[in-house]
Parts: structure tokens; sequence; C-alpha cells
């Protein structure tokens, strides 16, 4: 008798097993992939108004590792006038990782490169110390890791979004490719 239950129990977990295959259950999407992404912010500094704007692809790996890979477009609204703008190639080696709805990232520090491609300006001297202190800024917090809310992964996209402590959100809309 105990052997007949034992084979029964198989039978039926079989058969329980086949049936969700075949109707067509799948298993639960994964960050691992390529994705394609625009992003923009701004905030102001003592020289006057940044505004942001990127375009990029984002790598993530099984291994918990990733690549960002960008072109930033930053624009100085000057206080004293004038106007210039920077194109930089931002490189961002990374590691990831999630716990339920939080997701963990950080950049790698001895492996970021935040390169200077072209400059415009408007009604003003080029400032290149301002552009070298922004490459500066932006390498000394790439290694912090940051936690993210988890807001969407799907077969299609992966949301993320940061509260920051003055209240306000930002969100970032991966697709991918």
């Amino acid at each position: 008798m105990h052997k007949t239950s034992c084979l029964f129990a198989i039978s039926v977990l079989f058969t329980l097993v086949v049936a969700s295959v075949s109707c067509g259950h799948r298993a639960a999407p994964r960050v691992e992939g390529n994705y394609i992404y625009e992003h923009g912010w701004n905030y102001d500094i003592n020289e006057g108004h940044i505004d942001v704007h990127e375009t990029g692809t984002m790598d993530f790996f099984h291994d918990g590792t990733a690549i960002d890979s960008a072109r930033q477009v930053y624009t100085v609204t000057l206080k004293d006038g004038g106007k210039v703008e920077w194109v930089f190639n931002y490189i961002s080696p990374s590691r990831w990782r999630v716990e339920g709805e939080d997701f963990y990232f950080a950049g790698e520090e001895e492996s970021f490169r935040m390169e200077l491609l072209e400059t415009v300006t408007e009604d003003c001297e080029d400032q290149p110390e301002l552009a070298y202190r922004i490459i500066k800024s932006v390498s000394g917090g790439i290694g912090r890791e940051t936690k993210f809310h988890l807001a969407e992964l799907s077969r299609e996209e992966l949301i993320w979004s940061y509260t920051y402590p003055d209240g306000h959100t930002d969100t970032w809309e991966f697709r991918r490719r």
C-alpha cells in the first residue's frame, strides 16, 4: 500500500508539472539582458542651473555585474549670463543585486570613465574647470551602493525609482533590446 501511495503521489506531481508547462506557465522575468534608456534630471549649483539628459545602454549580466554606457549632455545656464553645454562619454562598469522589491546598484570606481567629448558655448567662456569639477563629483560617488525601488520587471522593461532625502522621486525606465 505504501508503495502504491508513493507511485500515485509521483504520478500526480508529474501530471501537475506537465500541465503547468503545457498551459503556458513561464519563469518569472529576469533582470539579465541588454536595455536602452533615456533619462534626464536637473539641479542648481553656485554658478547657475544644470540640465542633464542622457541616452544609453545598460547590460546586466548573470554574475551580478553590469555595464552602463551613456552619452550625457550637461547644459549649464550661468547666473552671470551665457550658456555652456558639455557632451560626456559615460562608461560605468557596475554591480547589482535584487532583494524583493529593492534593487541595489553601484559603479566600480577603479574602472569608471567619464570623458569630455565636446563643448559648445553661448555668450560665455569655456569654463573647463567646471566641467572637470562635474566629472570629479560624479566619480567621487560612483562606488556608493544605492538602493532603488524595483517598480517593474517584465520581459520588455525594467523600471526603478529612487526617492531623495528632500522627498522627490526620480524614475529610470529601461527597455529591453
